[in-house]
């Protein structure tokens, strides 16, 4: 049996790894067809009064909390929450950082995808930020921090209901694609809570952080996300236009990383954990930070003015 068992070992691993990269490459593939983007939700939210994309980013965090009590799986993340005042203001950096960068962490792999290879600065930044606290251990020894969804099923359904259509009534008034959103927000939701039975603790954050401490798995992700989100642009037509970084855009990405990349330590997570994650467990931790680096955000925008527009 033992020897048997040996055998299946190397099958079952790639089976596994096979499955992860397919969860991965269907994550960045949504991300890029629906533009999901918290930058570009707060621009239409504060220059447009367009509130549909907020709602659509709400039932992303409903159907991952459906698909953890599908799957019988608790949402976890890799430490619990930072004290209050920590947090608001990591939160507020964080902000500053998608404000700085030009997008979220959504929004990061969707526009890389799109062929804005600048956008590859800010990952290196947020890599470079985690990866200390990987190295030098800055918060101890994280232990998993796991919570269960607070809402039963029915509950959950009923209100992605109410937040359909709602969405739907707003959407009839402007320009939102509303079923391109709707196909998006759902698979993020049930494909990101499917990948952290696989993956532990798994959020587009702590994967790209992770990529020193755990680089086959991690680079997994992280390589077929963002195919995923290319193969989506190149699907398109004329939506898919390579183009070459200038040195101050480099510096922008790199710094909106960094400062990503810092927020995200200190929460501990970025808009993706929140979402995913923390909202899921019922958190009100998550929706702290959440709000706080959207009215950052929205505080930025309307004194300085945003460019962000969704490319799908």
């Amino acid at each position: 049996m033992s020897a048997l068992s040996g055998t299946n070992l190397p099958f079952e691993m790639l089976a596994n790894f096979g499955f992860i990269g397919a969860l991965s490459f269907i994550l960045g593939f949504a991300m890029n067809h629906g533009s999901i983007c918290t930058f570009i939700a707060t621009t239409e939210l504060v220059l447009k009064r367009r509130p549909a994309r907020f709602l659509a980013l709400a039932e992303c965090a409903i159907w991952a909390a459906i698909a953890y009590v599908v799957l019988e799986k608790l949402p976890t993340m890799h430490d619990g929450w930072a004290p209050l005042a920590h947090m608001i203001g990591a939160a507020v950096l964080f902000g500053v950082g998608v404000y700085v960068n030009g997008a979220c962490i959504f929004g990061s792999v969707g526009h890389f995808g799109n062929g804005e290879l600048e956008f590859g600065f800010t990952f290196l930044g947020i890599l470079a930020i985690l990866s200390l606290d990987t190295l030098f251990s800055l918060r101890g020894d994280p232990m998993p921090f796991s919570g269960t969804p607070p809402l039963a099923l029915e509950t959950l359904l009923f209100a992605l209901a109410a937040f359909l259509v709602l969405r739907l009534g707003l959407s009839l008034k402007s320009e939102t694609n509303y079923l391109r959103l709707t196909v998006a927000m759902t698979t993020i939701g049930v494909t990101s809570a499917a990948l952290s039975a696989f993956a532990s603790s798994f959020s587009i954050t702590t994967s790209i952080g992770s990529l020193l401490s755990i680089p086959v798995t991690s680079s997994l992700i992280f390589v077929c996300m963002t195919m995923g989100s290319f193969i989506s642009a190149r699907s398109r037509r004329h939506r898919f236009s390579l183009s070459w970084p200038t040195w101050r855009s480099l510096l922008r990405k790199t710094v909106g990383g960094l400062l990503m990349g810092f927020g995200a330590l200190l929460i501990p997570g970025g808009n993706d954990t929140l979402l995913l994650v923390g909202l899921p467990m019922g958190a009100w931790q998550a929706f702290t930070a959440y709000v706080m680096m959207v009215a950052t955000l929205a505080v930025l925008i309307g004194r300085f003015g945003s460019q962000a527009r969704p490319w799908s």
